[in-house]
């Protein structure tokens, strides 16, 4: 059979298996080829499921990645955004969520440690999700894969992934400001945390590790890069070396990725997933990514966020100071991912457009000075 002839025959069974039309299952295959995560942690899917039932003594009737089937999908997601990330559809039981992390950089110790997070997050009453068995970590050949209960209600947001509500910000707000006022603990609790790991784990840690996997996804590209991209690719080398690392604030036990996508369930009793980064690192980072996410959404909901976040943490005077440099520090990671995917797929890398800009660091100012405003009144 041709490359081609297998390349439909995977369509097909992807149209079969998800009930769409061939070429909206053509689109969807089309568009995890083309996905930065596509390949960071590969693993058999069917040998997964095999794997699950043998170790747990359960029925399975399907694992798929959970953006996979338009139903499962969260909502704003696409095909190919959560490949290691999968449903488990038990027989005998409700849904299971699988994490796989089969990357060079993943450690099995480091997949205990997030068990380990959950359990201090379950014994001190944090709406975190849940491990779905006493054991959750088993090795799946090299890779360690958790197993957590899947929670209902999908992201709280409309179809593009974005929400309006004061309510959910204000409630997003709360539920940091809990996270961040948990007591120290000993073991894993204590570990760095608070970097993007979504790269494959190459850069797990503090939020300083998410600069050098700014810098490293430049570094990927530099000898592609068109006369045409340079300027937008020197700029954003220039602004990760001279970034804010967060480093000598406060800390606190912390996610890595906080805001409207972290969030699953009903508004109200939100629940917090995705807890492969977290650890202990400077706090101001996932405040200023939740500040940041939610002006995307709705400015006016900034004051909601604060009013959330201040029921339980009070930011210094140092963090005020840092947060206009802090505000733009995961977009920036954002922004050297995009220019290297564009560089990779031929495109050119505009200056003056995507995550990060020569605009964005007035665009931090005036959100930063609406925080202060806000915490004065």
């Amino acid at each position: 059979m041709t490359k081609r002839g297998s390349f439909k025959r995977v369509v097909r069974e992807r149209a079969r298996e998800t009930g769409q039309r061939y070429t909206q299952a053509l689109a969807d295959l089309e568009q995890i080829n083309r996905s930065p995560f596509a390949r960071t942690r590969p693993f058999e899917h069917g040998g997964l499921k095999d794997h699950l039932e043998a170790r747990y003594g359960i029925r399975i009737g399907s694992v798929a990645p959970i953006d996979d089937d338009p139903v499962t999908r969260p909502r704003g997601s696409w095909p190919g955004h959560y490949p290691s990330t999968l449903l488990v559809r038990r027989e005998d039981g409700p849904s299971w969520i699988a994490r796989v992390f089969s990357s060079p950089a993943d450690q099995v110790a480091r997949v205990e440690g997030d068990a380990e997070i959950l359990r201090f997050l379950a014994a001190n009453g944090y709406p975190a999700e849940r491990i779905a068995h006493d054991e959750p970590v088993s090795r799946f050949g090299d890779s360690g894969v958790i197993v957590t209960q899947f929670v209902d209600g999908g992201r709280p947001a409309d179809e593009h992934g974005r929400s309006d509500s004061a309510e959910v910000a204000q409630e997003l707000g709360s539920l940091l400001g809990r996270l961040h006022a948990l007591p120290a603990a000993p073991g894993a609790v204590a570990r760095d945390g608070g970097a993007e790991e979504a790269d494959g784990g190459f850069y797990v840690g503090r939020p300083k590790q998410d600069l050098a996997a700014a810098m490293s996804f430049l570094a990927r590209v530099e000898d592609k890069v068109t006369a045409e991209g340079r300027e937008k690719f020197d700029w954003l080398r220039d602004q990760v070396e001279y970034a804010d690392d967060a480093e000598g604030l406060p800390e606190a036990l912390t996610h890595s990725n906080f805001h409207l996508w972290a969030a699953v369930g009903v508004p109200g009793t939100l629940t917090i997933v995705g807890w492969a980064g977290s650890g202990r690192g400077p706090r101001l980072p996932a405040l200023a990514w939740l500040l940041r996410t939610t002006a995307e959404g709705n400015p006016d909901n900034l004051d909601a966020v604060l009013r959330g976040y201040r029921q339980h943490v009070q930011l210094s005077d140092d963090e005020l100071q840092r947060l206009p440099r802090i505000l733009n520090m995961r977009a920036l990671w954002l922004a050297c991912l995009d220019c290297q995917m564009a560089v990779n797929n031929g495109d050119t890398p505009a200056l003056n457009e995507g995550w990060l800009h020569p605009g964005s660091a007035e665009y931090a100012e005036r959100l930063a000075e609406r925080v202060i405003t806000a915490l004065n009144r």
